[in-house]
């Protein structure tokens, strides 16, 4: 379903990863860890598209002619004068999917602020719309950078809950410093090692 073989990427002459290969099937998250700076991001950021492989290849599935990918990280910014359902419709819209917004809402628990300016959420507040975002064409293919920071402990197991019920969809793709999203993974992968 997601794989990636020989996979690269280097600014200028220094190399901040090379040789990742890992297969994942229908049912698996692959959690991707490492300190601070070794490039978990990048390697997230190269496997959804947002920057290219310096070598290798990445495979995602395709769904109606689509990558079938959702995709969440604590550098995306939020449309600060929007509410939280305006967001949800937006994408939706821009997607061309008809989403559920008031369920999405309530799965990431911030149907009492669905009608709320995004300037007046809090930083766990804007991380739970995040998740929703990715989430909201129903995707096979789930990748979250860094999705527990600025959550408090109910965010945090809701990124838990997500990412198990992903596996009835496709995959799930964690970076993460955080143990308890580590406890997650069928297939880790530590960015100063291999896969195991």
């Amino acid at each position: 379903m997601v794989s990636a073989s020989n996979l690269g990427k280097r600014y200028g002459r220094r190399w901040i990863y090379r040789g990742i290969d890992f297969s994942l099937e229908a049912g698996e998250i692959l959690v991707v860890t490492g300190g601070n700076g070794v490039g978990k991001s990048t390697l997230l950021k190269t496997l959804v598209g947002l920057i290219p492989a310096t070598e290798g290849k990445v495979t995602l599935p395709v769904r109606d002619e689509r990558v079938s990918l959702g995709y969440a990280s604590v550098e995306q910014n939020c449309y600060v004068h929007l509410t939280g359902r305006e967001h949800l419709s937006l994408f939706a819209q821009m997607r061309g999917c008809d989403a559920d917004v008031d369920a999405l809402l309530e799965e990431v628990g911030l149907t009492r602020a669905g009608d709320q300016l995004v300037q007046e959420y809090s930083t766990g507040m804007r991380g739970r719309l995040r998740l929703a975002l990715a989430r909201i064409h129903q995707p096979q293919v789930l990748v979250l950078d860094e999705p527990s920071a600025g959550l408090d402990g109910p965010g945090v197991e809701l990124v838990r809950e997500m990412a198990v019920k992903q596996r009835e969809r496709g995959v799930a793709i964690l970076a993460t410093n955080d143990p308890r999203d580590v406890e997650l993974a069928n297939v880790r992968l530590d960015l100063g090692g291999t896969p195991r």
